[in-house]
């Protein structure tokens, strides 16, 4: 029997040690999968955006701001409900999936995100201020881009289309799909 002797280190090459870190035992299961030792991280986002800037001018325009709670379903894939005061007082909602791109540019700080989804709120006589409204409800792809200004937050600045940009903070915080 061929039996391999101990190193300078009096260890035994391709032996894993307990108290040795460089070199952790592997399952053989990719980082992605179940039961792998780095498991996929699902974020529960909450932004609060208080700030709606518009392309253009409207003495109808009220105050707006949102609160978004979104859960990211693996490192890409998102989804999300945005509730809204938009910009004519009316009480709203967008119901969204999204996508979300990581480290824009060689940044590890900056992000890219898309969304498309179904907002709610535009009616009566704002119905034709969305494009596609059909009594109130109406399709919507929103991007934005984020910066990472600490390990749980960031800003984001969430383009909408011919109305306008939208600035926010993000926090995120383990999710409710575990960890």
């Amino acid at each position: 029997m061929d039996r391999q002797q101990p190193g300078p280190d009096g260890r035994h090459p391709g032996r894993h040690h307990a108290n040795d870190h460089r070199h952790p035992p592997t399952t053989g299961t990719p980082p992605d999968t179940p039961g792998s030792e780095a498991p996929i991280t699902r974020p529960l986002t909450l932004t609060i955006a208080p700030i709606v800037y518009h392309w253009t001018s409207d003495p109808e325009h009220k105050y707006s701001f949102v609160f978004t709670l979104e859960q990211h379903l693996d490192r890409q894939r998102l989804a999300g409900l945005a509730l809204f005061r938009n910009s004519f007082g009316q009480p709203s909602a967008y119901a969204y999936a999204g996508y979300h791109w990581h480290e824009v540019l060689g940044n590890s700080r900056l992000s890219v995100k898309v969304s498309a989804g179904i907002i709610y709120g535009y009616t009566d006589e704002y119905e034709d201020k969305v494009p596609l409204n059909w009594r109130g409800f109406a399709p919507a792809i929103i991007p934005s881009l984020s910066y990472q200004t600490s390990t749980n937050g960031s800003i984001n600045l969430m383009v909408l289309g011919t109305a306008g940009v939208v600035l926010g903070y993000s926090h995120s915080f383990q999710g409710l799909l575990g960890p």
